[in-house]
């Protein structure tokens, strides 16, 4: 049963520094914001939304993202990511994303993260600490 309603909504925000420039991601000599910091925000903003829903002993995962990001915002200038549930299946929630500058819109697309209970999660990631057999 969704615990989250088609809908509801998350935003997170930043101001661009240096740090998540494009240029700081291996982009050199482009000093915009860089298209990896942009899934940051969608990602920051469905943990948004989901957080209330959340139960004790659960975690929120990305398990799908798309992006469409097409103007380059400036060093200074602040950006928020706003999300909005399109879809519920399961334990898997769907948003849609819009991420505005001070000026305009400059990047949207879609997220989808699940929520999992975090001791299981966390048993896989061990098990794959092992060391493989020879």
């Amino acid at each position: 049963m969704s615990r989250l309603k088609p809908g509801a909504t998350g935003k997170f925000s930043i101001v661009v520094d240096e740090s998540h420039l494009a240029s700081s991601a291996g982009n050199i000599g482009v000093d915009v914001l860089a298209t990896p910091m942009i899934t940051v925000l969608f990602e920051s903003a469905a943990s948004d939304a989901l957080l209330p829903v959340m139960k004790d002993g659960e975690i929120s995962v990305g398990t799908r993202i798309l992006v469409r990001h097409f103007k380059p915002t400036p060093l200074g200038l602040k950006v928020e990511a706003t999300v909005k549930l399109r879809e519920v299946a399961g334990i898997k929630y769907l948003f849609d994303v819009e991420v505005y500058d001070e000026v305009e819109l400059v990047a949207d697309g879609e997220i989808e993260r699940a929520i999992i209970d975090s001791d299981r999660f966390y048993r896989s990631v061990d098990e794959k600490r092992k060391p493989i057999p020879a």
